[in-house]
């Protein structure tokens, strides 16, 4: 009787788990990563740029967009601090499944960031 009992209880942790089922949503070790869902890494959203020269004046007008928008109190997108997004971000449309570069939205939304940051990236 104690040896059954023993086996017993070694055995019914193991139970919870059905064994022919596949991973679930919890394995994401196989999960595409961001930049694989969006398309962004290899330049589908139109204003992505090679490397080189075109990186750099990329990050140098996204470090001017990002000081622009920090000194006029708004957050990453150009709208004011604080502001909340469905699904965490407005750069995304649930509806057609599209993205929009982030750079492309704010020039958008205000035209003035993209004069103030537009030829030399250090222009305020």
């Amino acid at each position: 009787m104690l040896v059954f009992s023993a086996a017993l209880l070694l055995l019914a942790p193991g139970c919870s788990r059905k064994t022919g089922e596949a991973p679930g949503p919890t394995d994401a070790s196989s999960a595409p990563s961001e930049s694989t869902k969006t398309g962004a890494s290899k330049g589908e959203l139109g204003t992505e740029v090679d490397s080189g020269a075109g990186g750099t004046a990329r990050a140098a007008q996204e470090a001017c967009v990002d000081a622009w928008l920090q000194k006029n109190g708004l957050d990453t997108y150009g709208n004011p601090e604080g502001s909340m997004y469905t699904g965490g971000t407005p750069l995304f449309d649930e509806r057609t499944g599209e993205s929009t570069d982030r750079l492309e939205f704010i020039f958008k939304n205000k035209p003035e960031v993209r004069q103030a940051c537009s030829g030399d990236a250090s222009a305020d």
